[in-house]
């Protein structure tokens, strides 16, 4: 790998250990992967930084505090220990300017990269997202990589940075016939077209719809990059069809939950509007209701949000998979069908299920 010479003083150790630490980060990464020099990024999100939240790496960010020129965010975290708590306080004062710190869904919260433009990006939900709806480019980065980005301004020109990684290697035909569950979409075509750069030919979803569907269909860490088409795939491209007979089969149908998780990824201010509007004069459901979604988006709805406050509780930049304590022992609908999975693999009992069994359970006429 070819480095310039304030990258070289930054790996000897000339600018600190932070940096030092930081530098041999992305110079690792970029060697296994065989990248052959290191380019600026314009915005870094952190992913599992709860679970790291004890770890060496956040002295090495909070050292460089008021040095960083990168705009950060990072996932969402569980309960306020003391630990999360100066964790935290490092994120608020990284984040970008009128954006909030943590949230699964970045660019609703102010982190909003252009086309083209290269990002540090973890998560899997937001990784999927940056590369295939808003056109910009990241690799694969874990906690490590987007830490040391984040420090640096600096990541490896590897993978999904290059052109000739983002070309489809597929197409998909979505028949017309199966609705516009974007989740549960997604979820199915996940299994068809891992470790592909798959282009989607079919219904295009909305901003929101395009939202779920990319975490579905990266649910597993696979597919951080789609594309997506109109009806007919073009020519040149290996075809393969979703069977719309069996795309269903993840739901149970039959399930009684006691509890509904809404809000993985997060919702958006729209998501809040939608289902307080349509929660509103209906009489609640059997079920207790979570809503899991940013303090910035909760905070510009207030009366819809109040809402959905009414029937549950509203989780405001907390993820359920730092909650399994407080879900062990119930019955779980969840509107994801890829966090349904992660719940099952803690031993929860959960199971996705569609937009319309979720109405019903939310709410009786």
């Amino acid at each position: 790998m070819h480095l310039d010479r304030d990258q070289e003083r930054a790996l000897g150790g000339e600018n600190g250990e932070a940096v030092r630490w930081a530098t041999q980060e992305v110079v690792r990464a970029g060697e296994r992967a065989g990248a052959s020099r290191l380019v600026p990024v314009r915005s870094v999100h952190i992913p599992d930084w709860y679970r790291h939240r004890g770890s060496k790496e956040w002295e090495h960010l909070r050292s460089k505090i008021g040095e960083m020129d990168v705009p950060v965010t990072a996932n969402p975290g569980g309960l306020d220990d003391e630990m999360s708590l100066n964790c935290r306080s490092i994120l608020e004062r990284l984040r970008p300017r009128g954006a909030h710190a943590c949230s699964c869904a970045p660019h609703l919260s102010g982190n909003h990269p252009d086309g083209g433009q290269v990002v540090a990006w973890g998560g899997r939900a937001a990784s999927s997202f940056v590369n295939s709806i808003l056109g910009a480019r990241s690799e694969v980065e874990d906690f490590r990589t987007s830490m040391a980005s984040a420090i640096t301004g600096l990541t490896a020109e590897r993978g999904l940075l290059l052109e000739e990684n983002r070309r489809p290697t597929m197409a998909v035909v979505v028949p017309s016939n199966v609705g516009r569950d974007f989740a549960l979409l997604g979820s199915a075509l996940s299994v068809l077209v891992r470790d592909e750069v798959p282009l989607i030919c079919g219904p295009r979803p909305d901003y929101d719809e395009a939202k779920r569907f990319a975490f579905a269909i990266n649910g597993e860490g696979r597919v951080p990059l789609f594309h997506l088409h109109g009806p007919m795939p073009p020519r040149g491209l290996e075809v393969a069809e979703l069977d719309a007979s069996g795309w269903r089969a993840c739901l149970d149908e039959d399930l009684e939950p006691d509890l509904l998780m809404l809000g993985c990824p997060h919702l958006s201010e729209q998501d809040i509007n939608r289902w307080g509007r349509y929660l509103s004069g209906r009489r609640p459901g059997r079920a207790e209701a979570w809503f899991l979604s940013s303090r910035l988006c909760v905070d510009k709805c207030p009366h819809t949000g109040a809402v959905l406050a009414s029937r549950g509780r509203i989780l405001t930049d907390r993820c359920p998979l730092t909650m399994i304590d407080e879900i062990d022992g119930r019955t779980v609908g969840c509107d994801s069908p890829a966090l349904a999975s992660c719940l099952s693999s803690a031993g929860v009992h959960a199971r996705p299920l569609s937009c319309s069994a979720m109405a019903g359970h939310l709410a009786r006429d």
